[in-house]
């Protein structure tokens, strides 16, 4: 049986679902049409709005690469069952992989080690930051506690990226779908690409390296880090170094990517 699905929710303050795989039925008896186009909170937990309305803004504003929060999600039969998400903000898109919540499985343990923020919502409505790699906890901890939490959608630049959605039981990692800027940042023909290998426009140099990495991802449902050159032109052998993080699901792999900066230091 499956144990996970992914789900694309938008920016607004409603977290509306845009796109959900379908796996959710086996876990949580929802038809992926029952719920496309409904806000988020309806499936959440009343006790857990206001915890999750904390994580949503930080995630949006801050557009963060990886965080992971736990909470009760609704079934179709009305009951809650615990899941953890991993979360990845995608320019104007949050795309997140979905798991059954077990908080002494291994698979948990690896993917709450590798992601930059983990959330636990707890059952008195309070939020309870469980790690932070890349901020003091004290300083999340006063962040929490002020109006920095009011929701502001307004017109501020976001960073560029594009995401992927590829097929984990192909050796090839065939693209299942493309995000509208994958054009824009590395010249990809989105239809065209529907199908093809993800190492289709990878260097050879690099495609060793990746099968790696991305197998963790695949074994553990693990969040990974990778950096590689994108082939943007095959003709004249150009290409684009991107920076990208990557989960995996029983329904796909996840991969969120921007362009790297390179930057010489004199």
């Amino acid at each position: 049986m499956s144990n996970s699905w992914i789900s694309i929710y938008d920016n607004s303050q409603e977290a509306r679902l845009m796109y959900v795989s379908e796996s959710i039925t086996d876990l949580t008896g929802w038809e992926p049409e029952q719920v496309i186009g409904v806000g988020g909170y309806d499936f959440f937990h009343p006790t857990d709005h206001a915890a999750l309305r904390k994580v949503h803004v930080s995630n949006v504003i801050n557009e963060k690469m990886s965080s992971m929060v736990s909470y009760r999600f609704k079934c179709r039969n009305g009951s809650y069952v615990p899941i953890e998400t991993i979360v990845h903000y995608c320019h104007d898109v949050l795309i997140t992989c979905n798991f059954m919540y077990d908080p002494q499985s291994t698979d948990h343990k690896m993917r709450a080690n590798t992601a930059d923020h983990v959330y636990t919502c707890l059952s008195d409505g309070s939020l309870q930051l469980s790690g932070a790699w890349n901020d003091r906890a004290d300083l999340l901890e006063d962040a929490m506690a002020t109006n920095v939490w009011h929701f502001h959608n307004g017109n501020y630049s976001r960073e560029k990226r594009f995401s992927l959605i590829l097929n984990r039981y192909s050796d090839a990692l065939n693209i299942v779908y493309a995000s509208r800027l994958s054009q824009e940042l590395v010249s990809l023909d989105i239809p065209n690409s529907i199908g093809m290998s993800f190492f289709d426009f990878v260097p050879e140099r690099d495609v060793e390296t990746l099968h790696a990495q991305i197998d963790l991802a695949k074994e553990h449902d693990m969040i990974v880090r990778i950096r590689f050159d994108w082939i943007t032109d095959f003709e004249r052998g150009l290409s684009e170094p991107l920076e990208a993080i990557t989960s995996c699901t029983d329904d796909g792999l996840v991969m969120v990517l921007r362009p790297s900066s390179k930057v010489t230091l004199e």
